[in-house]
């Protein structure tokens, strides 16, 4: 099984099996985050991408499965907010350079180390990363190299070594309501270099973009 079909499948089984209250740690977080435009990463059923439309956010979100974004996009409809809405697989999803103020990543666990360097150029100079999920000791079997699409368990102290580079505004790992979490929000330091080159409001949209001489900037500044 993939985990395409996976997700589907459990998103089929499940209709928001946790409610379509936000994420309660993104709910405290929320004064300190960096407002403005915001990604979502494995959005699922669109219940923290919706709660962060409502509070002003502008919100792009991808996840997985199929089924689950058509979810998220009818929970926005519902509730009389706009977010953008996608299927994608992390693999293959094209981030921007310093596009995002916040990202946002709860029940998720990156398979790749390298995923966490492309999460961390999408921030904006200050901006904010938001991730909570389980630590290894809620995982409830050992989950092989090759089901990584379903291992959402956290090793201690994984994430700090992940996010060298970054500053720490809040770490946790330990027990939240009986169950075993790992939370932390984390801040891309400002550089003066990027502010001198103007590359703080960059976006992947434009025809151009690729081409532009502020990507080109931006690409060198992160290769130094």
């Amino acid at each position: 099984m993939d985990g395409k079909t996976y997700w589907d499948r459990f998103y089929t089984e499940k209709t928001f099996a946790g409610g379509k209250a936000p994420n309660p740690f993104l709910v405290d977080m929320l004064p300190r985050l960096e407002n403005g435009r915001v990604l979502d990463i494995a959005m699922g059923e669109g219940t923290n991408a919706v709660y962060l439309a409502q509070k002003g956010f502008k919100v792009r979100g991808f996840d997985l499965s199929k089924i689950a974004v058509e979810r998220a996009k009818e929970l926005a409809r519902d509730t009389g907010v706009t977010i953008e809405a996608q299927t994608a697989d992390l693999d293959l999803y094209l981030f921007g350079i310093m596009e995002y103020d916040s990202i946002i990543m709860t029940y998720f666990r990156p398979s790749v180390p390298r995923y966490y360097t492309s999460i961390m150029s999408a921030l904006k100079q200050g901006g904010t990363l938001l991730i909570d999920s389980y630590g290894v000791p809620e995982m409830p079997e050992a989950i092989g190299a090759d089901e990584s699409y379903r291992n959402i368990y956290y090793s201690s102290n994984e994430i700090l070594r992940q996010l060298k580079g970054m500053r720490i505004l809040f770490y946790q790992e330990g027990l939240v309501d009986g169950r075993h979490v790992v939370q932390c929000l984390a801040q891309k330091p400002t550089d003066k270099d990027a502010a001198k080159l103007n590359l703080f409001d960059m976006s992947t949209k434009g025809k151009d973009l690729e081409n532009s001489k502020h990507l080109e900037l931006a690409e060198k500044l992160f290769k130094k």
